[in-house]
């Protein structure tokens, strides 16, 4: 077989599965993200009109997204641990405004405060203001730090 030939059929065989490798990773991405969540746009662009403009927004994950739909900058909670050390650290940091994805965090510490079970105990410290249902993310709220004083 000239060499021609192999080549050839070399380069085929790199296209197909190329292309077969690509869509097994598309059907992935679609299927584990908020890509082709209907409702988490609106409920960014909802939570947009009830954060004043320039206000900073901690969140519990989803940072990129909520910055990109709302246009607020964003702040993970990075090293904090609680309800308490989570007010210590918004206090501190003049944030008033937590957009919590309930049941995740990228902050490990804080998983359990943001589940399902006990992400509501964080209104004995911050307002809640909103409740927003999503396809892909089962519920998003969003509070706002109660005054110290």
């Amino acid at each position: 077989m000239p060499v021609n030939k192999i080549l050839a059929l070399a380069g085929i065989a790199l296209i197909v599965l190329s292309v077969v490798n690509f869509v097994a990773q598309m059907q992935t991405i679609s299927r584990g993200s908020g890509i082709y969540d209907k409702k988490l746009i609106p409920a960014l662009k909802n939570i947009s009109v009830l954060v004043p403009p320039g206000a900073v927004m901690v969140v519990s994950t989803q940072g990129p997204y909520v910055t990109y739909f709302t246009g607020h900058i964003t702040k993970v909670p990075w090293g904090v641990s609680s309800k308490e050390s989570l007010v210590e650290y918004m206090t501190k940091n003049h944030y008033d405004y937590l957009v919590v994805f309930q049941g995740s965090s990228e902050e490990p510490k804080l998983k359990s405060l943001f589940s399902s079970q006990q992400v509501r105990t964080l209104e004995t410290s911050f307002q809640l203001m909103g409740i927003f249902k999503t396809d892909s993310f089962s519920t998003i709220y969003l509070f706002k730090l109660r005054d110290s004083g």
